[in-house]
């Protein structure tokens, strides 16, 4: 029986050629299908391969009676509604690191042309100008790079600016230091790189953390004449505090293919800042990314038709897939992971997995997505099932793996150790049931609670009055508390307390927490 393949947008030859020589797929490869024939379409098909054309939406996942995986030849799922196929139990698959070396190149590009001030110059030429003297510009070599982020991309900046006689400084702190070794950056602080750098080139996700995370104060920090670059995500700069800068001279120059919203309105300050160049969110523009693109996706989808769950996928695996048994017990090793991440101190840079009374087949699977979750808080690029050991390796992240044919404490047991150059990080969980998932203990601490939403973690004197202190801030605050979860070791020693809430708290609750003597740390996760 063949699975059908429903393809609604322009895909690349390559990719294209991947699904008519698959001998188990039945291609259907209608570019630009719409309205009630995509619907039926959709019904009739397996498998849905889009671009950015075809908005992936609650109405045209729900017709796909057959739906099983819906790819995105592309990085952004903007067109796509995750959370409608993961309640479908639809696998959604893109193509994370097809885009790299495009992204990469085009930094180096922005940047050299601000340098030399090239489209300005060719402007000048086209107009019938020979105005040399007005388009003096500066050497790379000799000047020192500030990379903030360095993943994949900011790695690769790394070497080529390096290529170019530039000295190089980053700072990412969820990075090991074999890392910045590795590429020849000098790890420093991000005070110290705003402090040191002549260009600073960003390269980070968009997170609450990294929303807004170069302002006014920070930009003000720099050396007068800086030059900055952003190919990442728009929001990464405070937009107008960047203008304002380049208008005063502070920022000499400036490269921006990103936007905080695209596209930029036409009062946008910086479409009318001095000395800055601009790209409509192209970084991926490439006739090589957009084969890669084709080519990843189809591979991918004909694995994940097939019951592979080694793709890039964006949610979870679900039935259909090989291992769909053991899909409760490989979210519980993810969310083993992401926990651990979250409440470590410092980058990680080294993990363990240990099993107990869980089988042998599970133990790839199981440690990949450990990894997978202390990865995903802090990477740019999607972290799945495909990548999240190479990505690992490019962080200086190696882990190992014990299994244990004999139960311990629990009929299943996974225990995933994180650990960082200050500490290490020891968290157990377990299946009750077959699919109740529980972490039963965080270090020296037995506890027993649900890995999901909205978590405050606390580590505390044990002393008395602490839980109605809590209790108290967050009652008069609304915070709704859904489990309040305690243990201890030696009485009057340190306590912890692992609290799920209904909202997550504001910084301005999580300063007041810290604020009761009684506490050693504080912390919000969320799984």
């Amino acid at each position: 029986m063949k699975h059908r393949v429903l393809v609604t947008d322009t895909l690349a030859e390559s990719g294209l050629a991947i699904l008519r020589a698959a001998q188990d797929v039945d291609l259907d490869y209608r570019a630009g299908l719409k309205g009630s024939d995509l619907l039926r379409a959709v019904s009739e098909s397996d498998a849905l391969i889009t671009r950015s054309g075809t908005a992936v939406t609650p109405e045209l996942v729900n017709a796909g009676e057959r739906l099983r995986i819906v790819g995105r030849a592309g990085v952004g799922l903007d067109n796509v509604d995750v959370d409608a196929c993961t309640a479908r139990g639809i696998l959604v698959i893109n193509a994370p690191t097809a885009n790299i070396m495009s992204a990469t190149e085009h930094t180096m590009a922005m940047l050299l042309a601000l340098c030399r001030n090239i489209p300005e110059a060719h402007a000048s030429v086209k107009r019938g100008e020979w105005t040399r003297p007005k388009f003096m510009g500066i050497e790379l070599s000799g000047k020192t790079l500030g990379v903030v982020g360095l993943g994949r991309i900011g790695s690769r900046v790394t070497v080529r600016a390096r290529a170019f006689g530039m000295h190089v400084i980053g700072y990412d702190p969820y990075i090991a230091p074999t890392a910045f070794e590795r590429v020849g950056a000098e790890q420093v602080s991000l005070e110290d790189l705003l402090a040191q750098s002549d260009v600073i080139t960003v390269h980070t996700p968009l997170t609450d953390e990294t929303r807004g995370m170069i302002g006014a104060d920070d930009i003000a920090k720099m050396k007068d004449g800086v030059v900055l670059v952003n190919v990442a995500r728009g929001g990464i700069y405070e937009e107008k505090a960047l203008a304002d800068a380049l208008n005063r001279g502070k920022v000499s120059g400036a490269a921006v293919d990103v936007f905080a919203d695209e596209p930029p309105g036409k009062d946008h300050p910086l479409l009318n800042a001095k000395n800055i160049i601009l790209s409509p969110h192209i970084g991926a523009n490439t006739i090589e990314a957009q084969d890669r693109v084709a080519v990843q996706t189809a591979e991918m989808v004909v694995e994940a038709l097939r019951g592979s769950i080694f793709v890039s996928a964006v949610n979870l695996p679900f039935e259909g897939l090989s291992d769909a048994d053991a899909a409760p017990m490989i979210k519980l090793s993810e969310k083993l992971g992401l926990f651990a991440a979250q409440i470590i101190n410092g980058p990680v840079n080294r993990a363990a997995i240990e099993l107990w009374g869980i089988e042998e087949r599970l133990t790839k699977i199981l440690s990949v997505a450990a990894l997978k979750g202390v990865l995903t808080p802090f990477v740019a690029e999607s972290v799945n099932f495909v990548n999240a050991e190479s990505v690992a390796e490019n962080r200086g992240i190696a882990i190992s793996s014990t299994t244990h044919p004999t139960p311990h404490d629990y009929t299943n047991l996974i225990t995933f150790r994180a650990g960082s150059g200050t500490e290490e990080v020891c968290v157990s969980g377990t299946l009750f049931s077959e699919k109740n998932q529980r972490i039963v203990s965080v270090n020296a601490f037995r506890v027993e609670f649900k890995p999901e939403g909205h978590i405050i973690y606390i580590i505390n004197k044990d002393v008395p009055g602490v839980v109605g202190k809590v209790g108290t801030l967050l009652g008069d605050r609304e915070i709704n508390i859904a489990e309040y979860n305690l243990a201890r070791g030696e009485s009057g020693g340190k306590a912890m307390a692992v609290i799920t809430v209904d909202s997550p708290l504001d910084a301005d609750t999580i300063n007041f927490l810290k604020s009761y003597r009684e506490m050693e740390e504080v912390k919000q996760v969320k799984l």
